[in-house]
C-alpha cells in the first residue's frame, strides 16, 4: 500500500512537513541501500543459480502486471495481487532476488506519481519490508526443518510468518510516512487501515500459500500458468468496476440535468410572481396541502413526492398568459378565458421533457379537469382523470377560494370547505374533499389561509425528499430574494 501524493496538508505546515518528509525519505532510502548492500554480500541460504534468477525475473514480471491491474473498488479498498509474486520470491529465490522484485515493482509505479520523494519512499518501504520478511522466513527454516522443494506444514507456516511480516512492516512504514507528511495520527491511521490490512493479509495467506505449494510441487511454469486466469479474472473485474463507474457518472450527469431543469421550472414560477404576485404564494400553499393530504392518505413515497412537486409547479403554464389577463379585475372575455384554459397543458408540456417527472406532468395537465366533464383543457370525466390530479384539484380550489383575487375577496376556510362539499361528487372527488377537511381540522388560521409557508420553504422541503436523492436541486433562493427586494417588481 503506497503513500498517495495527491492528499492535502494544511497550508501552514506544508513547508515544515515537506522538509521533515524529505529527511525521513532520505533516511529510509539509506536504510534500503544498506539492506541491498547486505543482501548482496550475504545472499542467505539460497544460492544465486540461473534458475533462481530466472524465477525472480518471472516473479518481477508477474508483480508488475498485477500492480498494473490493481482495481480501486472503493475509497479505502484497492484490489491488487502484486504482493503474491513478492511473497513467492521471498520464499523461493532468497533475499536479494526478492529485493530485486520489490525494486522493480516500486520503480515501475513511479510514472503514476508526480512526487519523486514519494516514489523513493514507497520503493524503500517495500525493499525494507521484503528484507524483514526474508529474515523472518529464513529464521524459521532450521527450527521447522523447511525445505523449499517440498510441500510441508513447516514451509507453509514459515510462509505465513513471512507474509505477516511483509504486510506489517509495509503498513508500519506507511503510517510513519503519513504521520510526517500529512500529520495523520498513528492511532487514527491504524484504526482506519486495520480492516483493509487484515483483508490483504488474509488473501495473501490463503492464495499466496496455495500458489507457494504449487510452486514447490510443479515449479515456475505452473505458477506462471496459474497467474493467467488470475489476471484474466482481475482484468474482467477491472472492466466491471470501470463500467460501474461509467454508469454511475452517467447517472450523476443525468441527475444533474434533471436537477437543473426542475430548478429552472421552479425559477420560472418565482419569476411568474413578478407578473402576478399571487402565483408563488398560492403554489406554496397548494404544495403544502398536497404534501399533508398525501401523508394523511399514506400514499407511497414516490407518489407523495410527485404530488408535492406538482402542487409547487401546477401554475407553471401561466408564464405564457399575458400580464393584463392575470391582473384583470373584471370578468374575463372568451379569448382571455381561452388563454387561461391553456395553462395546464403548457405547464405539463414543460415538465414532460423531464422523463423522470412524466407523472408530475400528467398531474399538472389534468388538475383542472372535473368529474362531470366541466373542466379543462380536455373536458374528460370520472375515472379518466388521474387520482393525484383529483387531489391537486381540491388543494388548488381550496386555496383559490381562501385567497384575495383582483376580482373578489377571500372566503373563510369554513366557507371554502362548504363550497367544496357542495361540489363533491359532481365536480370534485368527495373522498379527497374530506381528506382535506381532516387535514385542516385543528389547524391555525395561518395554515388554513396558506400563509404559514412560502414558495422557497416548500421548494427546500422538496430538495430533501424528491427522487433525486443525494443531490440538492438547483438553488433558486436568490431569485426569490431578489424578487422581494426589487421595489419595481410586480
Amino acid at each position: 500500500m503506497p503513500i498517495d501524493g495527491a492528499q492535502q496538508t494544511p497550508e501552514g505546515t506544508v513547508a515544515s512537513a515537506e522538509r521533515d518528509y524529505r529527511v525521513l525519505t532520505a533516511s529510509l532510502a539509506v536504510c534500503a541501500g544498506l539492506v541491498v548492500a547486505y543482501a548482496a554480500s550475504d545472499v542467505g541460504p539460497h544460492s544465486l543459480s540461473a534458475h533462481v534468477v530466472r524465477d525472480a525475473v518471472v516473479f518481477a514480471i508477474l508483480a508488475i502486471i498485477a500492480d498494473e491491474m490493481s482495481v480501486e473498488v472503493s475509497d479505502r479498498v484497492t484490489l491488487a495481487a502484486f504482493n503474491l509474486p513478492i511473497l513467492l520470491a521471498i520464499m523461493f529465490t532468497g533475499r536479494l532476488p526478492a529485493i530485486g522484485v520489490a525494486m522493480a515493482v516500486g520503480l515501475w509505479g513511479a510514472w503514476r506519481e508526480q512526487s519523486r520523494a514519494v516514489v523513493v519512499y514507497n520503493s524503500a518501504n517495500v525493499i525494507v519490508a521484503v528484507f524483514i520478511a526474508s529474515l523472518a522466513f529464513e529464521a524459521l527454516l532450521s527450527p521447522l526443518d523447511v525445505r523449499v522443494d517440498q510441500i510441508t506444514m513447516g514451509l507453509l507456516g514459515a510462509g505465513a510468518v513471512a507474509a505477516a511480516s511483509f504486510e506489517a512492516t509495509n503498513l508500519t512504514l506507511l503510517s510513519l510516512g503519513m504521520r510526517v507528511k500529512y500529520g495523520r495520527a498513528f492511532r487514527a491511521f491504524w484504526q482506519e487501515e486495520m480492516p483493509p490490512f487484515l483483508r490483504s493479509l488474509g488473501v495473501l495467506l490463503l492464495l499466496g500459500l496455495a500458489i507457494a505449494a504449487l510452486y514447490a510441487a510443479a515449479g515456475i511454469i505452473a505458477v506462471a500458468l496459474l497467474f493467467v486466469p488470475l489476471f484474466a479474472s482481475q482484468y474482467m473485474f477491472k472492466l466491471l468496476v470501470r463500467e460501474r463507474e461509467h454508469v454511475a457518472r452517467q447517472t450523476e450527469l443525468s441527475d444533474q440535468y434533471l436537477e437543473m431543469n426542475i430548478g429552472l421550472a421552479a425559477a420560472m414560477v418565482v419569476l411568474l410572481d413578478s407578473k402576478d404576485e399571487y402565483t408563488a404564494q398560492h403554489s406554496a400553499a397548494v404544495a403544502m396541502y398536497c404534501r399533508d393530504m398525501a401523508t394523511a392518505m399514506r400514499l407511497p413515497e414516490e407518489e407523495a413526492e410527485a404530488l408535492h412537486l406538482a402542487g409547487l409547479l401546477h401554475d407553471l403554464g401561466k408564464v405564457g398568459v399575458p400580464d393584463a389577463v392575470l391582473r384583470k379585475t373584471s370578468v374575463l372575455d372568451e379569448g382571455e378565458w381561452e388563454s387561461i384554459r391553456e395553462h395546464p397543458e403548457k405547464g405539463a408540456e414543460v415538465l414532460s421533457h423531464l422523463a423522470a417527472y412524466q407523472e408530475v406532468a400528467d398531474i399538472v395537465r389534468y388538475h383542472h379537469e372535473r368529474l362531470d366533464g366541466s373542466g379543462y383543457p380536455h373536458g374528460i370525466t370520472g375515472e379518466a382523470i388521474p387520482e393525484l390530479s383529483k387531489v391537486l384539484a381540491i388543494a388548488d380550489s381550496y386555496h383559490a377560494m381562501t385567497s384575495d383575487r383582483p376580482y373578489r375577496r377571500a372566503r373563510s376556510s369554513f366557507e371554502a370547505l362548504k363550497e367544496l362539499r357542495t361540489l363533491a361528487g359532481t365536480a370534485l372527488d368527495a373522498g379527497y374533499v374530506e381528506v382535506l377537511a381532516k387535514v385542516l381540522r385543528d389547524k391555525d388560521l395561518a395554515y388554513r389561509d396558506g400563509s404559514s409557508t412560502d414558495f422557497m420553504g416548500e421548494y427546500e422541503r422538496g430538495r430533501i425528499n424528491l427522487r433525486l436523492r443525494g443531490h440538492a436541486l438547483a438553488d433558486v433562493s436568490g431569485l426569490a430574494s431578489s424578487r422581494r427586494e426589487d421595489p419595481a417588481a410586480g
